[in-house]
């Protein structure tokens, strides 16, 4: 049986509510699939506040998964990135 994928307004819905619960600072503005409509999605933010470039990013996240896995695995990218973008 094939994983059911989850749609754009899913994985935008899941990303912008993980996004507030990493920072209030990042805002989810768009939601791309790959080529062909596979399973790969790349999720864009903007940083707001941003006092250096870049102040936009991208997750990649497969969209063949549950909702809670998705949240998890997109919250932890979040915060591993706003840990390492933290400033001194």
């Amino acid at each position: 049986m094939t994983p059911t994928l989850l749609n754009v307004t899913d994985v935008t819905r899941i990303a912008s509510a993980a996004a507030r619960e990493q920072s209030p600072d990042l805002e989810v503005t768009g939601v791309t699939f790959g080529a062909g409509g596979g399973d790969y999605a790349e999720v864009l933010l903007n940083v707001r506040g941003c006092r250096q470039e870049p102040c936009r990013m991208s997750l990649g996240v497969f969209r063949n998964m549950s909702e809670p896995q998705l949240h998890a695995e997109i919250a932890d990218k979040l915060r591993r990135h706003v840990e390492e973008h933290r400033p001194l």
